[in-house]
């Protein structure tokens, strides 16, 4: 087992490709480079990682002085098979949208760690993408929600160009709506999704009519070469990355009624002094590290056919149903039980 004490890569953090969008941007907006982006700007060579904060900083007020609701939006559509290396060459050389939509889930620690990505697939063979956030707070605050825009549209810009604009009738399902409603429209137009609020979490949801749709840009050549490298970076950046060997020790457990910070650093190898620093690195700690799986993990299990709520329950480690939906609550604002009412009907 790997010794948790070897030094890490830097967690909180994000590709330079995102600078390489917003510096784009500046030129429709009349902003000025110098005061934004040249103290960051090729800092430590093209495959250098950027603090996620100091981008989020930038976004944010770049999206302040632009006056512009639909900035982050814009910034997007720069996004090119070359903007984040081996990542978006590899999404744009695949042989499908599915392939794309998995392989766009399966590296996205490559874009940046403190919003997870997941591939789910429905019942009915529809896909959809699930967003979280590895940040302590679970308030949203302006700097985060500006940056998941910029994050999603991305997805979605590559998503369009790869597929020459061929992958229809996306939505989006988003917990709350940060910006003014009479916005709401605009964001839906310059998206080409219709935008779907009060989700339980963040999702892009796309149907299975367009998952085989063949990318006119596939190469097989390029995109074996390209997700091998894509691959080895992403184990070597996942290998390091603390929250992910937290996830991994709790993926093991039958349950987690009896889990303590004692079970995970004898897994880990480490000490509870050195999982704290770890954790607060990347601004989070062990209590909410907890709390952001479960979340994950009920809504995986709830999203399941035939779900118990009683046995999901038990594996979270609540001591009963009604505990396990008062926490559910306090998440999402909705009851499992609505979540899971909702999946059978749709």
């Amino acid at each position: 087992m790997k010794n948790i004490e070897s030094k890490p890569l830097p967690n909180y953090s994000v590709h330079p490709g995102w600078l390489q969008l917003l510096e784009k941007n500046i030129r429709q907006y009349d902003l000025s480079y110098n005061r934004y982006l040249l103290s960051k700007a090729h800092n430590g060579g093209a495959n250098a990682l950027l603090d996620v904060r100091d981008v989020r900083q930038i976004l944010l007020e770049m999206f302040k002085e632009s006056h512009d609701p639909l900035f982050a939006i814009k910034a997007s559509q720069w996004v090119t098979p070359l903007t984040f290396d081996s990542y978006t060459l590899t999404l744009w050389t695949a042989p499908d949208v599915r392939t794309l939509i998995e392989d766009a889930c399966k590296f996205s620690i490559a874009l940046g760690t403190p919003l997870r990505t997941f591939f789910h697939e429905t019942a009915y063979g529809d896909i959809a993408i699930w967003f979280t956030n590895n940040d302590k707070s679970s308030e949203e605050s302006q700097v985060s929600y500006v940056g998941v825009t910029l994050y999603i549209a991305t997805l979605i810009s590559i998503i369009q160009q790869a597929s020459d604009y061929c992958v229809h009738e996306m939505e989006i399902h988003l917990i709350s709506w940060p910006y003014s409603k009479e916005v709401l429209p605009l964001f839906e137009r310059y998206l080409n999704c219709k935008i779907i609020l009060n989700s339980p979490i963040r999702k892009l949801c796309i149907k299975r009519r367009y998952l085989f749709t063949p990318l006119p840009t596939n190469n097989p050549e390029i995109y074996h070469t390209n997700r091998a490298l894509l691959h080895q970076h992403v184990a070597q950046l996942e290998s390091s990355d603390i929250v992910l060997q937290i996830y991994k020790v709790l993926d093991r457990l039958p349950s987690l009624a009896n889990i303590s910070s004692d079970t995970i650093v004898k897994e880990m190898m480490t000490s509870i002094r050195t999982l704290n620093r770890r954790l607060a690195e990347v601004n989070t700690s062990y209590r909410g590290v907890i709390e952001k799986y479960k979340l994950e993990k009920a809504l995986h299990l709830l999203s399941k056919r035939n779900a118990n709520m009683s046995e999901i329950a038990f594996k979270l480690g609540f001591s009963d149903l009604s505990t396990f939906s008062r926490a559910f609550k306090r998440w999402t604002g909705s009851c499992p039980s609505q979540l899971r009412d909702d999946k059978i009907k749709n």
